[in-house]
């Protein structure tokens, strides 16, 4: 009896771990899953490392949003071309020249707002239209093409409005960004205006304000209706079909009667527009217009969209993806900010960032239990040098900021002729003792964490069980080390860099048991 009640219990086991496995191979074959549980694991991570503010309220929510927004309808725009195996570098370059003559002919030459923004918008359509003439039906290489648009719209943009910035920008642009559509409602509602259900709805906006309604912005309307309607057209209409098929092969779509050239035009003046909304939605929450907006947001685009599960070789993505990918690339870059990592390390990390998410597309390609053993190992690895950057790149600075003094004092004492950027470089003694602070301060730190990264890469080297367990709990000890040394916005890093290396061992038996279900079943 005993012993058929134990067989009864192992066959309900592996039932549920059959189904939670099936489960789990169909989460991951979607192009977007590994976004989602980025952004899931990091969001968990935070609100467990941050103290004041719960991460998931409402508010909080809603900002991501409305910070996303802007450099999110660029990423939109871009995965269009991505999907149709193409690429535009030029997205930074328009956005920019979009944003500074829109503001410069509404400031200058009395041109209404909104036929300035009007403008705008279609000054994007012509330089997408012009980009996809020379691609589709020139034939000259997209690389080639939009990395010389980025040139030349940058330069464009500057020499039009002589690279200086406009006065305030008219109201009107608020509605594309900081206006909230419940501020006029909170209003009368405070000065007696409103009756009968619409001041009953003006209580409620005024009670819940602060913990609601004060962070609903236009911006992140925009924002999420404009993926909504790009996700529809995407996937239920002609233009998101052709452009798939054109990606996957563009040959055989020729030969079934697509008309690539067409569709190819379509596909990068949709992306240009885009760049030109998305300058819209940034003037939306500038004070004023300038020519160099937009700098590397190309880089940030392409990001977006491969991290949201889009194949740089076209054919296979998601716009839903790319939505994940842009909160996904906020939500690091926050903490790297909130961290003070400066904003040129940043790039860097961007920069990585599109590595492994490239990485991550190959891996799923090749369908091999080990690579993706691997490449979960360097994404633990990547994670974890992203948060030994937070107290090494202070060290780094330091260090080479007292370099540079000595190297002028020794100068200064020995009579050399200096110049004034030379004498720049000199501090006084209060400098000097904080940067001797910060060296003290992060240097075992720093040495700690690069001993993490090198133990990572060890772990990914071996592929053992009990060195991935071991290197598992290191992360989280170090999440926690960090924590105290009051640098908590790097742990959620390690944090997800823990699940990452923890999730190795169990790769070849979830294969093997999905090859032997998929086998039964097929």
């Amino acid at each position: 009896m005993l012993g058929s009640i134990i067989i009864g219990v192992k066959m309900t086991a592996l039932r549920l771990q059959d189904k939670a496995i099936t489960h789990l191979v169909s989460f991951f074959r979607k192009e977007w899953s590994g976004a989602l549980l980025a952004i899931l694991i990091l969001s968990v991570a935070i609100e467990m490392v941050t103290s004041g503010k719960p991460f998931f309220h409402p508010t909080n929510l809603m900002t991501i949003l409305n910070n996303s927004a802007a450099i999110g309808v660029v990423a939109g725009g871009m995965t269009l071309v991505i999907l149709a195996a193409g690429i535009d570098l030029s997205v930074g370059a328009v956005m920019g020249m979009v944003a500074a003559v829109t503001g410069y002919i509404a400031s200058y030459w009395g041109i209404p707002a909104w036929m300035a923004i009007l403008c705008g918008l279609v000054l994007g359509g012509l330089i997408g239209a012009l980009h996809g003439t020379l691609i589709a039906y020139l034939g000259m290489p997209a690389f080639i093409v939009t990395l010389a648009g980025l040139s030349v719209w940058r330069g464009s943009a500057h020499l039009s409005t002589g690279a200086q910035a406009t006065p305030k920008l008219p109201s009107t642009f608020d509605l594309f960004g900081r206006y909230n559509p419940f501020s006029g409602i909170r209003e009368q509602f405070q000065s007696g205006e409103l009756t009968g259900v619409m001041e009953t709805f003006g209580a409620f906006v005024d009670a819940n304000w602060m913990g609601f309604f004060r962070t609903f912005q236009m911006s992140m309307i925009i924002f999420v209706v404009f993926f909504i309607l790009l996700a529809v057209v995407v996937s239920n209409m002609r233009l998101g079909r052709y452009i798939y098929a054109i990606g996957s092969n563009e040959q055989g779509s020729r030969q079934a009667g697509i008309n690539t050239r067409l569709y190819t035009l379509y596909a990068y003046v949709l992306c240009s527009m885009g760049a030109a909304l998305g300058a819209m939605l940034f003037l939306g929450r500038a004070p004023y217009a300038k020519s160099d907006y937009g700098q590397m947001w190309e880089l940030n685009a392409i990001a977006a969209v491969v991290i949201g599960g889009t194949s740089l070789f076209g054919g296979r993505g998601t716009i839903i993806g790319t939505f994940m990918g842009v909160v996904l690339i906020k939500l690091i870059n926050n903490g790297l900010t909130l961290a003070q990592l400066e904003t040129f390390w940043q790039m860097v990390v961007t920069g990585l960032i599109i590595l492994v998410a490239v990485g991550i597309d190959i891996v799923r390609q090749s369908k091999s239990a080990i690579k993706v053993q691997q490449m979960l190992g360097v994404v633990a690895i990547v994670l974890a040098l992203f948060a030994a950057l937070t107290p090494l790149s202070a060290l780094i600075s330091s260090v080479i900021s007292l370099h540079e003094h000595n190297s002028m004092m020794a100068m200064q004492n020995a009579g050399a002729k200096m110049v004034s950027y030379q004498y720049s470089r000199l501090l006084d003694e209060t400098g000097v003792l904080n940067l001797h602070t910060i060296i003290a301060d992060t240097w075992m730190l720093s040495l700690a964490l690069l001993a993490l990264v090198a133990g990572a890469v060890f772990a990914v080297i071996k592929l053992n069980k009990t060195l991935s367990y071991a290197m598992g709990i290191v992360f989280v000890l170090s999440a926690l080390a960090l924590i105290a040394a009051d640098m908590a916005a790097a742990a959620p890093l390690l944090i997800l860099g823990a699940c990452a290396i923890t999730g190795l061992p169990a790769v070849p038996y979830m294969f093997d048991r999905a090859r032997e279900l998929d086998s039964a079943n097929g």
